[in-house]
């Protein structure tokens, strides 16, 4: 019993590493989400990667002064990509994502109460997630050898070990027109070297949310060139 076992272990081990070793988030990987209303219009940014653009020319933002942030919401297409999350952890992570975008957008942009000449509409649409392996993902940065590997992978752009993720998609629009202005669909992770985000799922999401919402400031600052 003990042998047969033992070669059926083996005969299935190659299939268990294959499927271990299998990128999260193929669907994105092949295509747009396609329950995505900007999903015919993105083109792949690179072969095989999860990220997808679509963008007016630069010039179009020039005249828009004020931002509606919606509330984030939750893709239910068949190809979401939600590793085992559950209903109630998923709205959870869209209401810390609109949490910290309305507050961040503020710092730039008025929000009217109703749309404006220059007003965008900013949607957020969480498309998926990865979990982070609590203790596991704080004790790869806590050794000096962990620490060093963060650092490399912080400075090269890469995700940290254990670490969980968040795929969204961002779509901008013309908040009178309805005109979709740029669309994309992006992953993220906190920065290796961010250690409280390893420390449960929470705090990964905290974190991812706290980083995305700086960088759509400073983009849409960078696009309208208010501030500048």
């Amino acid at each position: 019993m003990r042998a047969s076992f033992s070669k059926l272990f083996c005969l299935a081990l190659p299939a268990i590493v294959l499927l271990a070793g299998a990128p999260a988030g193929a669907q994105t990987k092949d295509h747009a989400p396609v329950s995505l209303p900007s999903a015919r219009v993105m083109a792949q940014d690179k072969p095989g990667s999860e990220s997808w653009t679509y963008s007016q020319p630069r010039s179009v933002f020039a005249k828009y002064r004020s931002v509606i942030v919606d509330p984030t919401t939750v893709y239910q297409g068949a190809d979401a990509q939600f590793d085992d999350i559950d209903s109630a952890s998923r709205q959870k992570m869209a209401s810390v994502i609109t949490s910290e975008l309305r507050q961040e957008i503020a710092k730039s942009f008025p929000s009217p109460a109703k749309p404006q000449a220059d007003t965008l509409r900013l949607r957020v649409t969480i498309l998926g997630a990865t979990k982070t392996k609590g203790g596991l993902a704080t004790a790869t940065r806590v050794t000096p050898l962990g620490f060093g590997l963060s650092a490399l992978k912080s400075a090269l752009g890469k995700p940290g070990s254990l670490t969980g993720s968040i795929l969204y998609a961002v779509e901008l629009y013309d908040a009178r027109k309805n005109e979709l202005l740029l669309a994309a669909v992006r992953r993220r992770t906190p920065d290796p070297l961010d250690v409280p985000a390893t420390l449960s799922q929470d705090e990964t999401v905290k974190a991812v949310a706290r980083e995305f919402a700086d960088g759509a400031r400073k983009r849409l600052q960078e696009l309208t060139q208010v501030g500048r």
